[in-house]
C-alpha cells in the first residue's frame, strides 16, 4: 500500500533534482539533438559546453610576462544544457548522465515527477538500450527562522556543544553537518544540515540526496517505481527529523 504523506501548503523546498547515471559512451552526445526541438517546447534556451585542452613540446619553456608558443588543441563538446527563459529549470546532458534541476516554486512531488518522465519520454529512443547505473533524487530544504539558540526545538537531529557548566554562552553563527545513512542494499542517503545568521534571521539548509545504486535497464514503468522508492526514503528522513515546531513553518 501505498504510504500517504502530510500535505504541506507552503513547502520549504528551493531546489528538486532528478539524475540518472550511465556509462560513458552508452549515448552518443549528437543522438540527444535529433530530440532538440521537443525538448526545446519546454527549455526555449540551450548552451553547449565544451572542453579544449592543449599539448606543448617538451621543450616549451614559459616565462613570466607575455610570450608566443605553439601547441595542439583538442576541443570538443562535452553536453548540452537546456534551460528555461527564467533560467530556473536546466537540462542536462552528457554521454553518461542526463540531470533536471528546478529551482521554480515547488508545485508538489506528483507535478515534479511527471515532467521527469516527460522529459525520459522525449529522449526514450536513445536511451532504450542503456543500463542505469545510478538513480538520484535530491531535494534541498530552506527554512528561516527568527531565533536558533536550541537547535533540539527545531530538528530531531543535531549536534550539542556544551561545557560542563551547561551549554556555551555565545551567540550561534554558523552550525552544519554531514550524515550519510545506509538505507539498504545498493540505497544511501547523503543528508546536510546547516544553519547560517544573517542580520535579522537564521536560514536553515536541510539538503537531502537519495541514491540507487541499483543497475537497471532503462525503462519508463521501472524508473517511475523507482523515483517512488528513493520518495519514500527522502520523506522517511524529512519527516523524521522535523519537530512541530518546524513543521508548522510550512504550513
Amino acid at each position: 500500500m501505498e504510504k500517504k504523506w502530510k500535505q504541506l501548503s507552503n513547502p520549504p523546498v528551493v531546489t528538486a533534482i532528478f539524475q540518472l547515471k550511465f556509462d560513458t559512451g552508452a549515448v552518443k552526445l549528437e543522438d540527444f539533438l535529433k530530440y532538440d526541438q521537443m525538448l526545446r517546447r519546454d527549455f526555449p534556451g540551450r548552451n553547449d559546453n565544451i572542453e579544449s585542452s592543449i599539448q606543448l613540446p617538451l621543450s616549451t619553456r614559459i616565462s613570466i610576462g607575455k610570450s608566443q608558443i605553439s601547441g595542439v588543441t583538442d576541443t570538443r563538446r562535452v553536453g548540452y544544457v537546456y534551460y528555461t527563459t527564467d533560467q530556473k529549470e536546466k537540462l542536462s546532458l552528457t554521454e553518461n548522465e542526463i540531470t533536471y534541476t528546478s529551482e521554480k516554486s515547488y508545485e508538489g512531488w506528483s507535478v515534479f515527477k511527471e515532467f521527469v518522465l516527460k522529459i525520459l519520454n522525449t529522449l526514450k529512443p536513445a536511451l532504450e538500450s542503456v543500463t542505469i547505473r545510478r538513480s538520484s533524487i535530491r531535494f534541498i530544504n530552506q527554512f528561516h527562522m527568527s531565533e536558533f539558540n536550541d537547535p533540539s526545538e527545531y530538528f530531531n537531529t543535531q549536534i550539542v556543544s556544551s561545557s560542563n557548566e551547561g551549554v556555551l554562552p555565545f551567540s550561534l553563527l554558523k552550525y552544519g553537518f554531514k550524515l550519510t545513512f545506509d538505507v539498504e542494499d545498493d540505497i544511501y542517503s547523503i543528508v546536510n544540515q546547516s544553519a547560517d545568521h544573517l542580520p535579522d534571521k537564521f536560514v536553515y539548509i536541510f539538503d537531502i540526496d537519495v541514491l540507487n545504486r541499483t543497475n537497471i535497464l532503462f525503462d519508463i514503468d521501472s524508473i517511475s517505481d523507482v523515483m517512488e522508492k528513493l520518495r519514500n526514503i527522502k520523506n522517511t528522513i524529512f519527516f523524521g527529523n522535523l519537530t512541530d515546531k518546524t513543521l508548522a513553518l510550512c504550513n
